[in-house]
């Protein structure tokens, strides 16, 4: 037989949520409440502002000529070893000439593959572009510094 204080307890029309040890009662349509969005975007600041966009794809298609240029000198810079005699490292020229040959252009596909995503979420992208010519300028010069480094 059961008891009265069982005939008292609350009756819940619901399911059993498996993890809690507390009966979860069924919303009707009236209560229910929708989750949040995502937040308003804002192009606070300069990211994702048409300026960014303009000077990041205009940095892009500069960089096309640089890398152009930085390939086309990198490659005849090897002439700089014309008057060399045996005491010259030929391997450490060979890295040279590929750094100035073969960087700019990498520099430009990451950093600009990588500026076009950030414009593409709203993001600042200007500075990211600024950073892969410095890079790649940097990289030159390293090249070109193992080149005439080996030289008399």
């Amino acid at each position: 037989m059961r008891s009265a204080s069982y005939r008292n307890l609350p009756v819940w029309r619901g399911f059993w949520s498996p993890y809690t040890a507390l009966p979860t009662p069924i919303l009707s349509p009236m209560t229910a409440t929708t989750p949040p969005g995502p937040p308003q975007r804002t192009t606070a600041g300069f990211g994702g502002s048409t300026a960014d966009q303009v000077l990041t794809v205009v940095l892009i298609l500069l960089g096309v000529g640089g890398c152009t240029m930085g390939s086309f000198f990198g490659a005849f810079s090897i002439m700089a070893s014309s008057g060399c005699s045996e005491t010259c490292n030929d391997t450490m020229m060979n890295i040279g000439v590929a750094v100035m040959v073969f960087t700019p252009w990498i520099c430009w596909l990451v950093f600009g593959i990588w500026g076009i995503v950030r414009l593409a979420r709203g993001k600042l992208a200007v500075l990211v572009v600024v950073a892969g010519g410095v890079l790649a300028v940097a990289l030159y010069v390293l090249g070109l510094v193992l080149l005439l480094a080996t030289i008399d």
